[in-house]
Parts: structure tokens; C-alpha cells; sequence
């Protein structure tokens, strides 16, 4: 008896241990899939004006119409806390598999006014035929749309100047997108600092023939799932053990900035890999 006993008390402590196992595993799944880290990094030019020295630029990317709290309250306040001269979206803000705008909508209504946006449109929002609507919800809140496009940002007494192209996916641009890279540098001064905004970072190799300063980009989620020491598993375009994934990446004088992004579509997990916003702080050499 006693030594049933025995053996019932050690089979229902295993017991417990497992299902505390798979509960602490869960809740740090659920932890690393919607709690918000901010990533910071210092870019440095002698082409970035004396009156941009320590402009700060949010990135908010791929955000898939996910919630972050009532109103985006909590991705709101990781914005305000960057104190930002400067918001620029890269693509991904709906989902064409979990359609909707109500979260996009709420994440621009609380983000108007902190600082000026500027917008490239991503895969989903080519590829749900709904580009249309949602250009037209993103000028309602004021940001700037950058469809294979060239704008002046100005701040103080200097500008530097921000290009945007609209996402390869949409009729079947990647072939030209290297042609149209180059036209549209071409319309920026070779003295002038230059900003890239691209959904996709397998692109790099184009950005830096052309000749931009700065890209910002997404897409790849951070690879979804990251094995320490190695890096993200699978990205987008770019496949298993994908090469740009997250951070500052250099490719000749050329720097990219991969934001890891915040929400997600296939894959509804994040593994080691925290939904994430970028600030980029330029230094000025000059």
C-alpha cells in the first residue's frame, strides 16, 4: 500500500511539474508575442545637416492589424517615449488574411500630432486589392504617402530629403525595381543626405547601387522565431535562416535599418523575438 502510495505521489508530482512547464512556457509565449521592446541606434554622416544632429526617427513596422491595448495604448506611449521628430511606417499596417482597418485606425488617430509620418505600403496591403481604402484612411490622419515618390523634411534651418517605393508585389514590379530606385535617387542632389523608405530588405543590394544613405524597412519579422547565436529561422522572400532579419546592416555606404516589427500573419507566435519599434538618432560629422 505504502509503496502505491509512493508511486501515485511521484506520478502526480510529475504531473504538476509538466503542466507548470507548459503553462510558464505559454505565458512566456504570450509575454514574447505582444510585449513591446524599443530598439535605438546612431547613424553618422558628414552628409547629415548640423541641424539634424540628434533627430530622432521612429519606425514603426508591420503591424498587421494588431491590438497593443485599448486605443493602442500601449504602443502609443513606447512612441511618446522616444520623443520622435519623425514617424515613418514600413508597410504591413493591415493584414490580408485577418482583414480589417480598426487597429490601424486607432494606432494613427492617438499617433497624429506627435510627430509628422510618412508611409510605404507593404505585400498585405497590395496584395488585399484594398490599397486603395487604405490610402485613403492614412491621408484622412495626415501621413505622408510615399508611392514612388521624393519629399523634402525640413527642420530648422536644412532639409535632407525621403524617398518611398510602393511594395514589388504590386504588378509585378520586381524587375524594375532597381530602374525605379535610380529615377527616383536622381531626383536627389548627390550632397544631399537621403532616406529610403522599402518594406523589403532583400532589396539591399538595390538600395546601395542606387546610392541611398539610409533605408528603413521590415517584412521579415525578425526571422519569427530566433535561436540564440543564430538568428531568425524563416523570413519572407528571403526563407530559412534568412540573412537581414534586424538591425543596422551595411552594405558599402549604404545603411539599412530592419525594424523586427510588431505584429504578425502566418505564423500567430514570436519566439525570442519581441515585437519591436526602431529609433534612429542621426549624428551629424560636420
Amino acid at each position: 500500500m505504502k509503496k502505491f502510495e509512493s508511486e501515485m505521489f511521484m506520478k502526480i508530482k510529475k504531473l504538476k511539474v509538466i503542466i507548470a512547464s507548459i503553462l510558464l512556457v505559454a505565458l512566456l509565449l504570450v509575454w514574447g508575442t505582444n510585449d513591446i521592446v524599443t530598439s535605438e541606434y546612431f547613424i553618422s554622416s558628414e552628409k547629415i545637416p548640423a541641424d539634424f544632429d540628434g533627430y530622432r526617427i521612429v519606425q514603426i513596422s508591420d503591424l498587421h492589424n494588431k491590438e497593443f491595448g485599448k486605443n493602442q495604448k500601449r504602443l502609443i506611449k513606447k512612441i511618446k517615449a522616444a520623443n520622435p521628430d519623425l514617424i515613418v511606417i514600413t508597410g504591413d499596417i493591415v493584414d490580408r488574411r485577418k482583414w480589417g482597418t480598426k487597429y490601424m485606425e486607432k494606432f494613427l488617430a492617438e499617433s497624429k500630432g506627435i510627430a509628422p509620418m510618412y508611409y510605404v505600403s507593404g505585400n498585405h496591403e497590395v496584395w488585399s486589392f484594398k490599397y486603395d481604402k487604405v490610402k485613403k484612411i492614412l491621408e484622412k490622419y495626415g501621413v505622408n504617402i510615399l508611392d514612388d515618390d521624393v519629399k523634402t523634411i525640413k527642420h530648422k534651418n536644412s532639409e535632407i530629403k525621403i524617398a518611398g517605393i510602393i511594395d514589388t508585389g504590386f504588378e509585378d514590379r520586381e524587375e524594375y525595381v532597381p530602374e525605379i530606385l535610380k529615377t527616383l535617387k536622381n531626383k536627389i542632389k548627390s550632397n544631399e543626405y537621403s532616406i529610403l523608405l522599402s518594406h523589403r530588405p532583400e532589396h539591399i543590394d538595390d538600395y546601395a547601387d542606387a546610392g541611398y544613405d539610409l533605408v528603413f524597412s521590415g517584412h521579415a519579422h525578425g526571422g519569427q522565431i530566433r535561436i540564440p547565436f543564430i538568428g531568425g529561422i524563416y523570413a519572407p522572400h528571403q526563407g530559412i535562416m534568412p540573412k537581414y532579419t534586424k538591425g543596422v546592416i551595411n552594405k558599402r555606404k549604404t545603411k539599412m535599418v530592419v525594424s523586427r516589427g510588431l505584429g504578425n500573419s502566418v505564423i500567430p507566435i514570436r519566439v525570442l523575438n519581441r515585437p519591436e519599434i526602431t529609433v534612429t538618432v542621426l549624428k551629424s560629422n560636420q
